[in-house]
């Protein structure tokens, strides 16, 4: 399976000036755990990542409220990048060896596209999963009961 059919959002951008708070509600609003921050607007350069545990472990837990703090304060710079026409056991194995739950999907000209998480992977695999065993359930139902496969129609 190629990471370009595992994704459906596209990419969440914050520039680095805004404040945790405002990415805090970005990520509420999205539905999404990371946001790639920029240096100004969405076009501008990505410099890294924000995540919800960034926001946890850089400003709540250290007490400083999230609104005095801006997203460049907190960013985890650099990002993880995997093609979007890469397969997707090639994401996993960057995951894996690096630690991370997110990697930047990009495309030919290396222009971030949208961020994939693990989340990501095992939907797609968990549908992936579904409809095999409901294949399975299938042909052992057609087993049990003796039904023949109707003739195929090409």
């Amino acid at each position: 399976m190629k990471v370009a059919d595992m994704y459906s959002k596209g990419t969440v951008h914050i520039p680095m000036s805004c404040t945790v708070q405002e990415a805090a509600k970005q990520m509420r609003d999205q539905h999404v755990g990371a946001l790639a921050v920029t240096e100004g607007g969405e076009s501008g350069r990505v410099i890294g990542v924000v995540t919800d545990r960034d926001i946890v472990l850089k400003t709540v837990a250290q007490g400083v409220a999230a609104a005095d703090i801006l997203v460049g304060e907190v960013v985890t710079p650099g990002m993880l990048t995997v093609d979007a026409q890469a397969d997707s056991v090639d994401a996993m194995q960057t995951m894996l060896s690096h630690g991370v739950r997110r990697l930047a999907v990009t495309c030919g000209d290396d222009r971030i596209v949208i961020v994939l998480s693990l989340d990501d992977l095992m939907e797609a695999y968990g549908r992936d999963m579904a409809m095999l065993s409901s294949l399975l359930a299938n042909a052992r139902n057609r087993e049990r009961t003796g039904s023949v496969q109707s003739a195929l129609h090409m």
